[in-house]
């Protein structure tokens, strides 16, 4: 069974610890830190436009996360328009968005009426990365056992933000993996991908150098330079999706592989971390690291309690 209390605050905890070392090398980390408790024990604060982001707080992965997840909840007809709105109210700056999404979430209140065509304002094509993927995971949740609900919700959340191919179907890998930990699933998305027409060859290929790695059990470090840890989505949902596979029995490890890859790492464990979440449960979570969140309305137990509503849709 799909547990959606744990997929958000698994995916919330890996933000958080992530976020610490987002954009650092492999070697850095391993040279700074030992574990991912030294990284929650700094006392780190960063201002991003007159705003602050201190170490406990997550960024832009997790609350546009909440966001999906109310926007499933509370609307009778998923659409764009309304999903958009919510991402702009909660839109702060110090939660570290990428330029793309943070332009398109600047321009929505005055041009609301042409929100189809904003995904488009700095990448014409839309953009490939892995921000349509990072939030999906009460969409997983809610549509476990429905593949055509499922890649028809994702591309309503996707194209908002990033309408291209590629992170579609990123996106689309990442809510199948939390709903189902098979990779036959995955290659099912892939082929059904194929036959709408669309250039899956990055994703095939990852998918083979995934299972290869499994059957190997080799360490996520050691496919990184072939799967990528960068924010493009065909780079870091496979390297995601891959760190979480190796660990669904153990959540910490699956964290520590992915934030230790350096990196896109809080987008990488976040997306990890929802996965292996989703199948083991809050329990999973530990509890000392529960209680380094420093978050005012969207605490730990909030999100529980909004992960449990999934079990009454």
């Amino acid at each position: 069974m799909t547990d959606a209390a744990g997929c958000l605050l698994g995916g919330m905890i890996a933000d958080i610890i992530g976020a610490v070392v987002e954009g650092e090398s492999p070697k850095y980390i391993r040279k700074t830190f030992r574990t991912l408790d030294d990284m929650l024990a700094l006392d780190r604060v960063e201002e991003v436009l007159g705003q602050y982001w201190t170490v406990g707080r997550f960024t832009d992965d997790t609350i546009m996360t909440l966001c999906v997840a109310e926007w499933l909840l509370e609307c009778e007809e998923l659409d764009g328009e309304n999903l958009l709105d919510r991402f702009e109210k909660s839109y702060r700056p110090a939660r570290r968005y990428g330029s793309g999404t943070a332009r398109i979430l600047e321009a929505f209140p005055e041009h609301r009426k042409e929100w189809r065509s904003l995904a488009t304002l700095m990448f014409p094509d839309g953009s490939f990365g892995n921000g349509a993927a990072m939030r999906v995971g009460p969409i997983g949740c809610r549509y476990a056992a429905d593949p055509v609900g499922r890649r028809r919700a994702v591309r309503t959340s996707a194209i908002t933000t990033h309408a291209h191919p590629l992170a579609i179907i990123g996106a689309t890998l990442q809510a199948t993996a939390i709903a189902t930990t098979d990779m036959q699933a995955l290659r099912n998305d892939v082929a059904w991908f194929e036959g709408q027409g669309q250039d899956v060859e990055a994703y095939r290929t990852a998918l083979e150098i995934m299972a290869q790695g499994l059957e190997n059990d080799a360490p996520p470090e050691v496919l990184a330079d072939r799967l990528g840890t960068g924010i493009a989505a065909h780079e870091s949902v496979p390297m995601a999706i891959y760190c979480a596979l190796r660990s669904l029995d153990d959540y910490e490890r699956a964290l520590t592989e992915a934030i230790f890859l350096g990196g896109d790492a809080d987008t990488i464990a976040c997306m990890a971390g929802a996965i292996v979440g989703a199948r083991l449960g809050v329990q999973a979570i530990p509890r000392r690291w529960l209680a380094r969140v420093r978050e005012d309305f969207y605490t730990p137990a909030r999100v529980q309690a909004l992960g449990k509503r999934f079990l009454t849709c």
